[in-house]
């Protein structure tokens, strides 16, 4: 595994922990809808403006336009019901639970993908989702409805993550940000207008942020997925839930479990050893 598909992955992990933080922020002033809209909206602007300055007209053409429709449909789920899981849960159940997207993602790339697993790759996923089990054991405070959206985002963040290695390897990084952000604005403005509250002027900046934030996350995750393969680089993914606990703790005040810290240990020690691999490589 390249080195700086290492520092890619975990570079996403951060920028979208973050991304989970100011949604949950945001959440007290904005329903859902409304962010996942202009977290899509501002992102088509942001890479409109991005494109014309650089002048590189030509990343406005792709030859695979249904892949990038099938990318913004799982995009555009995995983003509302991970969003809206944050109203039901805290930050480090949301991303621990979202977790359950390696296995997704894994057994997609051996059945889509035609990917082989090594013995090595598979015993570090399952070792992974160890830690992910302990840091999502169910409490009393826990909420079943945040808990079945985050699955189900996780699902579409699995067939996200499918498509990305596909078209990572054949387009453009930006492009693929691109059309994700233009199919994604189009898709929610036409199910959910009569949701989407248009009056920005307290939240305009927190929004541009937000989305700052997010292609951020998206364009080291999109390069993470360029020379190496689904399965590796999705194990290197876990650190998000690092991340995500950290700044639970520390900006909204979540309490950590002591199984969590087990949890995230083994999380660690999953990460380190991928990325040991990765040098000997």
């Amino acid at each position: 595994m390249k080195i700086l598909n290492i520092y890619n992955q975990v570079l996403s992990c951060i920028f979208f922990s973050l991304l989970g933080l100011q949604v949950k922020l945001l959440l007290d002033d904005l329903n859902a809808e409304t962010i996942v809209f202009f977290r899509s909206f501002f992102g088509f602007l942001m890479m409109m403006i991005l494109i014309f300055s650089q002048r590189k007209i030509q990343l406005f053409k792709t030859h695979n336009l249904k892949i990038h429709f099938l990318r913004s449909i799982f995009g555009t789920l995995a983003m509302y019901f991970g969003y809206s899981s944050l109203q039901y849960i805290s930050l480090s159940e949301a991303t621990s639970i979202g977790y359950t997207k390696v296995l997704f993602s894994s057994l997609m790339a051996i059945i889509f993908l035609k990917e082989r697993i090594n013995l090595h790759s598979l015993f570090l996923i399952f070792f992974g989702f160890l830690g992910v089990f302990l840091i999502t054991l169910p409490t009393q405070s826990t909420n079943l409805l945040g808990i079945y959206m985050s699955i189900f985002s996780a699902l579409c963040v699995a067939g996200g993550i499918i498509s990305i290695s596909y078209l990572a390897k054949i387009e453009n990084t930006l492009t693929v940000i691109l059309y994700h952000s233009f199919i994604s604005s189009c898709i929610f403005l036409f199910f959910f207008r009569d949701q989407i509250d248009l009056d920005l002027k307290i939240n305009f900046f927190y929004l541009l942020l937000l989305t700052f934030t997010a292609l951020a996350g998206q364009y080291f995750n999109s390069e993470s997925y360029k020379y190496d393969k689904t399965n590796k680089i999705a194990i290197l993914s876990y650190t998000r839930i690092i991340f995500a606990t950290f700044f639970g703790f520390i900006f909204l005040g979540e309490n950590v479990k002591s199984l969590a810290i087990l949890g995230i240990i083994i999380i660690a020690m999953t990460t380190y050893f991928i990325k040991a691999k990765g040098k000997k490589n």
